[in-house]
């Protein structure tokens, strides 16, 4: 026999839009219940971007892939504050221009842009928004003068960092473990690790309940029925979508998956510079934003090992002298619109993307861009992210990679996954300019699935206050 839970709202997952809807709502005084999919573990529980914490926090290990021409590794948070916990906590403000284009191609309701940043200051005040008090750190240093010595634009990005006091030098990652979850549970939010949603009810034409599995710590599953009056899905780009096409609610969800896809590259450089325990890299080269972004990945010797690619390449000799080397990316907005569907019996899903020919091309123009600022700090040699190619050893002998990368010779990645269920008043949209579902009384998705575009940056800045501005437009209109 299943147990029966009830509540005023029910909140699907835990991550910057679910913990966002849950800490307002419950502060608002209704009854809230937060299901997670995933465990509950603090920020620390495992060193970042190591195999152990890759185990518990990210769904099936990291190992997720879409599928088309060239197909595209994604990371999802699957934990109580979903990506929030693995990501590298850099934040921005999206530009102007993208928030306009928005409003007008989606006929978005109400989204002045006035307005909107309100809601991007309390996102900044929240998550203690902050530069490092210590330098950038060797290997941003190295972005910087070499976008310095091309003559391009480049600057520190801000993160989710606090900091104690003036003395303190190191600081601490902000999460939603570390921020909103508390607090929306101090609120009064009943929270629920290891629960699965497996679908919606609808009676009479309202979604009254959620059934749903809860993992025990043996490893049992328990079945769980949810009632409740209302009901935010915000399990993210993938698995909201997959949660609404799992309930039968499939009439443009899922049909325009967008992400930011990903090239990263190792790169050696005369001297030792590489130093791991200053985290991820914050400068990034903004020449070329919003459709390309350049910078420096996390460099610990795993991660060089990973990126080490190329053909004649001596791994073993060059990874004794790994602190001479640093791992570099190309962050581009992809053209391509993508697919979600759900596989029956299967328990994952089937998500077909196309990488555009136009985005192998935007991407190889910006790995020819990232070797000449690589070459211009002093980089000795990269190493090609292309199957079968040799090292370069010249920005000259990157030059043809502006013509395109071939598709499929490459090991494309992503972390940043939106606009599944795009919001707005078009008809290409399934959801209104505030989340509401269409045709629906009582379900609303408040998560990174409703921006319309790729942001051009690092989007969870943007997921949270998107998801604050509808979380008070609805808390308003239930009032009146």
């Amino acid at each position: 026999m299943s147990t029966t839970l009830d509540c005023d709202v029910l909140v699907i997952g835990s991550g910057p839009g679910g913990a966002t809807t849950a800490l307002l709502l419950a502060e608002a005084g209704l009854d809230v219940l937060m299901v997670e999919e995933g465990g509950h573990y603090s920020i620390d529980s495992a060193p970042s971007y190591s195999i152990e914490e890759m185990d518990q926090k990210y769904r099936n290990g990291g190992l997720n892939s879409t599928f088309g021409k060239t197909n595209v590794t994604y990371l999802e948070g699957r934990c109580v504050g979903g990506g929030s916990e693995i990501n590298a906590a850099l934040y921005h403000r999206p530009k102007v221009t993208t928030l306009e284009g928005w409003a007008e191609r989606y006929q978005l309701e109400d989204f002045d842009l006035d307005e909107l940043w309100t809601h991007f200051e309390w996102v900044e005040e929240q998550m203690s928004v902050s530069r490092w008090p210590q330098g950038v750190g060797p290997a941003s240093e190295m972005i910087k003068s070499g976008a310095d010595a091309m003559g391009w634009s480049s600057q520190e990005v801000t993160r989710f960092w606090k900091y104690e006091n003036k003395d303190d030098k190191k600081g601490r990652r902000q999460s939603m473990t570390e921020t909103l979850v508390p607090r929306a549970v101090a609120a009064g939010t009943r929270l629920h690790p290891h629960t699965k949603v497996e679908r919606l009810i609808m009676s009479r034409g309202v979604t009254v309940a959620a059934e749903a599995t809860q993992t025990d710590e043996n490893g049992t599953k328990h079945p769980i029925r949810i009632r409740f009056q209302k009901v935010f899905v915000c399990g993210g780009a993938v698995q909201s979508a997959l949660l609404l096409r799992r309930s039968g609610i499939r009439d443009r969800i899922g049909d325009s998956l967008c992400m930011h896809p990903m090239l990263r590259i190792a790169a050696r450089f005369p001297e030792a510079f590489n130093d791991p325990g200053w985290g991820v890299p914050v400068q990034q080269i903004d020449q070329f934003k919003p459709e390309v972004t350049l910078g420096c990945s996390h460099s610990s010797l795993p991660h060089i090992a990973l990126w080490l690619q190329g053909e004649g390449v001596d791994k073993k000799a060059l990874l004794a002298e790994w602190e001479k080397m640093a791992v570099f990316y190309v962050a581009a907005v992809g053209q391509g619109r993508g697919r979600i569907r759900h596989l029956p019996l299967v328990h994952q899903p089937l998500i077909r993307f196309p990488m555009m020919d136009a985005d192998m091309a935007r991407m190889g123009e910006g790995l020819y861009h990232l070797g000449q600022a690589i070459f211009a700090a002093g980089a000795t040699e990269i190493y090609s992210p292309i199957e079968g190619d040799t090292p370069y050893r010249s920005a000259d002998a990157m030059k043809s990679l502006c013509q395109g990368i071939p598709h499929g010779k490459v090991n494309i990645s992503t972390i940043h996954l939106f606009s599944s269920i795009p919001m707005g008043e078009s008809q290409m949209c399934p959801v209104d300019s505030w989340g509401k579902l269409r045709g629906h009384k009582n379900v609303w998705v408040n998560d990174a699935s409703l921006l319309p575009e790729s942001p051009g940056v690092n989007p969870q800045g943007t997921v949270m206050a998107v998801a604050h501005r509808n979380a008070l437009r609805w808390l308003d209109s239930r009032s009146r």
